[in-house]
């Protein structure tokens, strides 16, 4: 019974068997298939990308070209722009120029303007007061009294023919400082000046002096000399020239009070020198105004004169007793203004401006 079964079992196994082995070389030829199939998508799709990055860069290049090209527009209009706006600043300061010499033309014509709408009385008052002016300045800087009596004389005479002004407190002014700068004592200090460069002229030629025992110890010397040998022996004539090198190094001399020192021919020149020196210090301060240094100086002049030069010539005399008329002269006074009179002519050029404005 058993074997039977057997054998009908068998031929149901073979035939599974035959279906598995046909199932399987299907099975692979469909994976490669898939496979090819999959790796020819992936070719295709490698492809349209390569493309794509092509198109992409192509297309970025052209950006970038064309942003290149905007840029290089946009550095040429900022350039125009900026030669624009340096022609534009140069017009300016060229108008600004012209806007500033009009305005100066303008000035100067309203000025002229001015100047032809004033009267002539205008213009009389305005060199009235200049003159004032320049007197006023005589009188603060050099003590001119003569110089600012003119000044006045004339700007009265002038205001009298000026018959459409009213100058009668103006004249009255200038009256005042006229009589004023009359009754100053005037210093004549150009004529004490000259007198002052002649001294200094003649200081050169004033006789200085001469002690009588020079010229005796001199002669002395000199017939001592003559009295001697004509050939001693060098002994004694080194003795001698010994001795008369010694006498001529030192001199000693007693002097008087009233003896002038001796003096040698190059200390004289010193002493002439000194003279001219004092002189012109005392035409300094005569010009300063400075009396005290002035009087200072005269007193060493004539000491100097009294000490060295011979006080029996009668030039020295006569320089003595001028240096001393010369310091008895006043050097300082104190010269009164003429501010009234300046104060007065502005009032009046006020006066007559004010409508004008």
């Amino acid at each position: 019974m058993s074997d039977p079964d057997f054998s009908a079992a068998a031929p149901a196994g073979d035939a599974r068997g035959g279906r598995t082995a046909t199932v399987v070389p299907v099975l692979g030829w469909a994976g490669l298939a898939v496979g090819a199939l999959a790796l020819l998508f992936s070719i295709a799709l490698w492809f349209e990308m390569r493309a794509d990055q092509r198109e992409l860069t192509q297309t970025l290049g052209a950006k970038i070209a064309e942003l290149d090209k905007y840029q290089r527009d946009v550095g040429a209009r900022n350039e125009a722009l900026q030669r624009d706006l340096r022609d534009a600043q140069n017009r300016v300061a060229l108008l600004e120029a012209k806007l500033g010499e009009f305005q100066s033309q303008r000035s100067s014509l309203e000025e002229m303007t001015r100047d032809l709408a004033r009267a002539p009385e205008d213009w009389l008052l305005a060199e009235v007061e200049q003159t004032l002016t320049i007197a006023s300045r005589e009188l603060t800087l050099a003590g001119n009294v003569r110089a600012a009596i003119t000044a006045l004389q004339n700007a009265d005479q002038r205001l009298a023919r000026a018959d459409k002004l009213q100058s009668t407190g103006l004249r009255r002014a200038v009256a005042a400082d006229l009589e004023r700068l009359k009754a100053t004592p005037s210093v004549d200090t150009l004529g004490v000046a000259v007198k002052l460069e002649n001294l200094i002229t003649l200081a050169a030629t004033l006789p200085l002096v001469v002690p009588a025992s020079i010229v005796e110890v001199d002669a002395g010397r000199e017939d001592g000399r003559s009295k001697s040998p004509d050939n001693p022996p060098w002994y004694v004539s080194a003795w001698r020239d010994f001795l008369r090198e010694m006498h001529d190094l030192v001199r000693i001399r007693d002097l008087g009070a009233n003896e002038a020192g001796l003096i040698s021919p190059q200390q004289a020149a010193f002493v002439r020198e000194n003279l001219k020196l004092r002189l012109l210090a005392a035409r300094t301060s005569l010009l300063a105004r400075d009396e005290a240094n002035f009087k200072e100086e005269l007193r060493h002049a004539r000491e100097l004169i009294a000490k060295y030069f011979d006080p029996k010539a009668r030039v020295n005399q006569n320089v003595t007793a001028a240096l001393k008329q010369l310091a008895e002269n006043p050097v300082s006074i104190a010269t009164p203004d003429i501010t009234g009179s300046l104060n007065a002519v502005r009032a009046a050029r006020a006066a007559r401006e004010r409508p004008i404005r």
